[in-house]
């Protein structure tokens, strides 16, 4: 491997050719934090010879270069470059303007127009809306990454208005313009005086190579990006107009960053390695996914990524897989109460496990419905309720069961693995007296209790009359002992009924027991026993019910037997 080492200054480097940021780099993502900051300590009048650090870039052609480390600082000095270029024009110092753009865009040996830092994952909005001397007035689609670039060069156009308008207020104001004139040309030299060691490769591979070295260690790159660019080093592109490898990456991650609430791209690559290899830690998880990964199998596993995302997605969003039918929608509401009611994804490599299998018919109906409620009770009694911490062995079991199911077999061993995780899970199983102190101690002014106590109400209506049809989320909690009475056990789980949503103000209101109680009888809403007996309502009956309740959930409705 042939490395050059050079110390330049920034307008060395934008000189010396044109540089491409290659697809297997991040997109810009600086937030305005790191843009502000790096434009102070830049052009302070306090540093000389400042050093940024290195430009890590291999050989294209003798005047282009591909670049490797550096991207974030070299398209936040390039915005700048554009925004002091704006500056000038507006104020109407043409030979500036010109003399800045030219480091901003050149011209090649056949007098063609070229942009020095070309990028593609934002094309083409940095090219006509922030480079261009004259910016494309036509709406271009913008995404997480345009909308950084885009705040970074208002950011800095701030900035230097700030600058401009303070240096034009200390002088005469016959002065002021060539003020302004001297102060922007002083933060373009500060800019291109920046120091850096341009350290340049012979070749793309080489490449790959010293950016794996210099970032594994780093702590702003996740596993995902050293995986992005080992299974894209392992998939070259068939040309410059074609990139299936990385469409099919950048799918990946759309899917993944457009579910309701955005999925990590390095939490879904984590729980995908966990679904089907040994444990291993998100730290290691590069190493290893390069250890496994080589150019005879990364087709199939990118391949795998992109089915298993959307999957995965599911998860969180049930409703958008094609899995469900009328005899299963209670497996879809049992995934769906994991992720939305018990914010659990600690089992989501078993979960993603598990809808593979379905996906490919490997599992019926039954056995995935066994799994998820397993699941969902063990989170409920354990976590939700009794407030345990489930620690990194709960996360290894998950791991362990999700591969061995995975792996198995056939049918009879996929069969022996389920009944293995529902042994397991038994033996973790809460005290029953651990579960209900803790139960009692739910409480509908405290707001995380008020979504389980609703959860919790649904569940135990729907186990006491399985043929009727209710909806969680159209569901609102009624007190039956008002809340204007005042009773220290009124928000106590046993003063509560799940009700439909139209019955709590239209119809039940702030009406005494016996009044809401003959309402919701005519309404057809069925009342459990207790409160069907009762003929009056207070702390005695509260708190008897409330230990009813409890009974029951973790005897019954949550009991893994």
């Amino acid at each position: 491997m042939k490395i050059q080492c050079v110390e330049k200054d920034i307008r060395q480097v934008l000189e010396s050719g044109t540089y491409l940021i290659p697809r297997f780099q991040r997109p810009f993502s600086w937030d305005e934090d790191n843009v502000e900051e790096f434009w102070v300590d830049s052009t302070s009048d306090l540093k000389k010879d400042y050093f940024i650090g290195a430009f890590v870039s291999y050989n294209l052609s003798s005047s282009s270069f591909g670049l490797v480390d550096g991207q974030q600082r070299i398209t936040t000095i390039t915005i700048a470059l554009c925004a002091i270029r704006d500056k000038f024009n507006a104020l109407g110092f043409a030979a500036p303007a010109k003399g800045v753009h030219r480091l901003i865009e050149t011209r090649d040996l056949n007098d063609q127009a070229q942009f020095v830092l070309k990028t593609e994952t934002s094309y083409p909005y940095l090219q006509a809306k922030i480079q261009s001397l004259e910016k494309e007035e036509t709406e271009i689609d913008v995404g997480e990454e345009e909308k950084a670039i885009s705040a970074a060069y208002k950011l800095i156009h701030t900035l230097i208005d700030q600058g401009v308008k303070e240096a034009a207020s200390k002088v005469d104001p016959s002065k002021a313009k060539a003020a302004s004139k001297k102060w922007l040309e002083g933060v373009r030299d500060k800019l291109l005086g920046l120091k850096v060691i341009s350290i340049t490769l012979d070749n793309q591979d080489d490449a790959y190579l010293i950016f794996e070295t210099l970032n594994t260690r780093g702590k702003d790159l996740t596993a995902a990006d050293l995986a992005k660019n080992h299974l894209l080093r392992l998939l070259p592109s068939k040309g410059k107009a074609i990139d299936r490898p990385k469409d099919h990456w950048v799918e990946i991650q759309s899917t993944l960053e457009q579910a309701s609430r955005p999925i990590q791209m390095a939490t879904f690559l984590h729980h995908y390695w966990l679904s089907k290899h040994p444990f291993t830690t998100e730290k290691e998880l590069f190493k290893a996914i390069k250890n496994e990964v080589s150019a005879t199998n990364v087709r199939a596993v990118l391949d795998e990524l992109r089915t298993d995302s959307d999957l995965y997605r599911g998860i969180f969003e049930p409703e958008r897989l094609t899995l469900w039918n009328k005899g299963n929608r209670d497996v879809e509401d049992s995934l769906r109460c994991i992720s939305d009611v018990l914010n659990i994804q600690i089992a989501n490599p078993l979960l993603l496990t598990v809808l593979r299998l379905f996906s490919a018919k490997k599992l019926k109906d039954g056995q995935v419905r066994e799994i998820f409620w397993l699941v969902e009770r063990y989170h409920y009694l354990y976590t939700t309720i009794s407030n345990l911490p489930s620690s990194g062995g709960v996360s290894k079991m998950y791991a362990a069961h999700a591969r061995a199911l995975a792996t198995a077999a056939d049918a009879n061993a996929r069969g022996l693995c389920i009944n293995e995780f529902k042994k397991k899970i038994k033996s973790k199983v809460p005290a029953r007296d651990t579960f209900i102190t803790r139960f009692k101690a739910l409480n509908y002014m405290t707001p995380r209790h008020k979504e389980i106590i609703g959860y919790t109400l649904w569940k135990i209506y729907k186990h006491r009359n399985p043929a009727v049809d209710v909806d969680r989320t159209g569901q609102s909690l009624e007190h039956l002992l008002s809340q204007n009475t005042g009773a220290p056990s009124m928000h106590s789980i046993g003063n509560l009924l799940g009700v439909p949503v139209k019955y709590n103000g239209e119809v039940l209101a702030a009406n005494n027991f016996a009044d809401k109680k003959a309402l919701l009888k005519k309404h057809g809403y069925i009342l459990e026993p207790q409160i069907d007996a009762a003929t009056t309502w207070g702390t005695a009956e509260i708190e008897r019910r409330t230990s009813d309740l409890a009974e029951l959930a973790y005897d019954h409705v949550w009991a893994i037997k």
